[in-house]
């Protein structure tokens, strides 16, 4: 028996809290989630990241969604304003050979050793269709920390491993792809110690979406990156534009195929935001892939409505500065 089965049975007789007296307890929930989202490092390790974050807060929200009966608890459709049509997102490969040609224009920061790479996020959940207070962190990470390289921490390489790796990329999609695969094995060790845990198409993805969130970036490696990624079965677009955790317009990607969750929680999409514009990265989000509702013990139904936000990150500043603590 899995986890979340135990979850459900233990205590099925209970009664059903009401609202309020779910409430401080979702709300922890979040806080905690929100902890475990913002780790010492933009780790690499896409297994591991993520997979606290997004169950905790779909637990949450789950936990306060009612798609029966109506009133206040029932998850409300979209608004109009938030799906807005974009002629030009019907194909990802087109999309993302569009992003290559725009990114390779962009000019390059110059970073140093002994710099730190300053970042600052929003935040967010969502819950019955309309999001929470969102929360702004700020980050520092040393450009050049020797704790991060080398493979001392397996596939968590610092930003100036990725720097470097990027600028370094071939021109050859195939060969980008390989040595993707090289510089974030499957199992997150050294990639002499790589037994492959997923099919090469989705070990791409993932494996490109940690390098197009790095910074600082090498913007020549990212359009290489773009086009290797533009070969990849089963990454697609969003065919309208979304908005993001700061209320930016941006354009969604996904992996099809990989929306697989615990038991007795919804599937769960995550979709990868870049901005229409210059084609840079501008956050994460995690919608719900399609409707599921559930009958809990008490005889009532709950659950949640696809598209949904679970949660979201968006980018707000990246910089780099000559001191941790210090702001650009």
């Amino acid at each position: 028996m899995d986890e979340m089965t135990r979850v459900r049975d233990f205590r099925a007789d209970a009664p059903a809290p009401d609202r309020a007296r779910l409430a401080p307890g979702r709300q922890r929930l979040l806080d905690a989630a929100e902890h475990r989202a913002r780790p010492r490092r933009l780790r690499a390790d896409w297994r591991l990241a993520v997979a606290g974050a997004a169950v905790a807060v779909t637990a949450a929200a789950f936990a306060g969604s009612q798609l029966v009966g109506g009133g206040a608890d029932t998850a409300a459709p979209p608004a109009a304003s938030s799906v807005r049509p974009h002629a030009d997102l019907k194909d990802a490969a087109t999309v993302l050979r569009r992003a290559a040609d725009t990114v390779e224009r962009l000019p390059d920061p110059e970073p140093r050793d002994g710099q730190w790479t300053y970042i600052k996020t929003r935040q967010g959940a969502a819950e019955n269709g309309g999001h929470q207070e969102s929360s702004t962190q700020e980050s520092w990470y040393r450009y050049d920390d020797p704790e991060f390289e080398n493979w001392k921490e397996g596939d968590d390489h610092s930003p100036r491993e990725r720097f470097r790796f990027l600028a370094s990329l071939p021109d050859d999609p195939e060969k980008v792809l390989e040595r993707i695969r090289w510089f974030y094995p499957s199992n997150g060790t050294r990639p002499s110690d790589d037994a492959p845990e997923e099919p090469d198409d989705a070990h791409h993805y993932r494996a490109a979406g940690v390098l197009i969130k790095s910074y600082p970036m090498a913007h020549q490696g990212l359009a290489r990156l773009y086009r290797a990624l533009a070969t990849v079965d089963g990454v697609k677009v969003v065919d309208h534009l979304v908005e993001d955790a700061a209320g930016r317009d941006a354009i969604a990607l996904y992996f099809e195929g990989d929306e697989k969750g615990p038991a007795g929680f919804p599937e769960t999409r995550d979709l990868l935001l870049i901005d229409p514009t210059t084609y840079t990265y501008l956050g994460t989000r995690s919608t719900v892939a399609e409707e599921f509702s559930e009958e809990l013990p008490d005889g009532t139904e709950h659950g949640m409505r696809q598209g949904q936000v679970l949660w979201d990150t968006a980018i707000l500043r990246t910089a780099l500065v000559d001191a941790e603590g210090r702001r650009p």
